[in-house]
């Protein structure tokens, strides 16, 4: 994962204007379920349990909205005059890696959830399920639609953190949908 996620945040920092850079998120979005989380399914992550994954997708969703916010954060911090605002691909990658960092977290707790259940662990049927619970779609498949879908979520991050902290809860609430809708779904 790490060498695929290296190469997508570097594409998506060549982003020069928001339209390329919601192009490039789409694309990248698509690419990251088409062909790398069916092979993160194989080396899930030791997120066994809903409490250590909610903790962990806020945390990492919150720390990306934190890169968007840099500049109004630091204006808040006694002593600190200027602060260099984080640049439009800066923010991209940013929130496109804790997006497939939360992908990850839910496929390794269902892939854990399904082992515990002494069910069968289809690459294919978790990546559907990931991507069911990070859209709120039943009907989802790996489409252009769906990234999409995805975009407009990321979309809806950005346009909280216009307001300090408040996008940081916000974004950490949202990755917390994607493991509540994984941990509900029947083993």
């Amino acid at each position: 994962m790490g060498e695929e996620l290296r190469a997508a945040i570097a594409r998506l920092r060549q982003s020069r204007s928001p339209r390329q850079a919601v192009a490039a998120l789409e694309h990248e979005i698509g690419h990251l379920f088409d062909h790398v989380a069916p092979t993160l399914v194989d080396h899930p992550l030791p997120v066994r349990t809903p409490a250590r994954a909610y903790g962990t997708v806020a945390t990492i969703a919150g720390a990306a909205a934190a890169v968007e916010e840099m500049e109004a954060l630091a204006l808040l911090v006694p002593g600190v005059n200027v602060a260099t605002a984080p640049t439009l691909p800066f923010v991209v990658a940013a929130s496109f890696g804790a997006l497939a960092l939360e992908a990850y977290i839910a496929a390794s707790l269902r892939v854990h959830m399904l082992q515990d259940a002494g069910k069968p662990v289809d690459p294919q049927s978790v990546t559907r399920d990931v991507l069911c619970a990070m859209t709120g779609r039943q009907d989802v498949k790996i489409t252009k639609l769906a990234a999409k879908a995805l975009t407009r979520r990321m979309l809806r991050r950005w346009s909280r953190g216009v307001v300090p902290f408040v996008g940081i809860g916000y974004a950490s609430w949202d990755a917390q949908k994607t493991i509540r809708a994984i941990a509900r779904m029947p083993a």
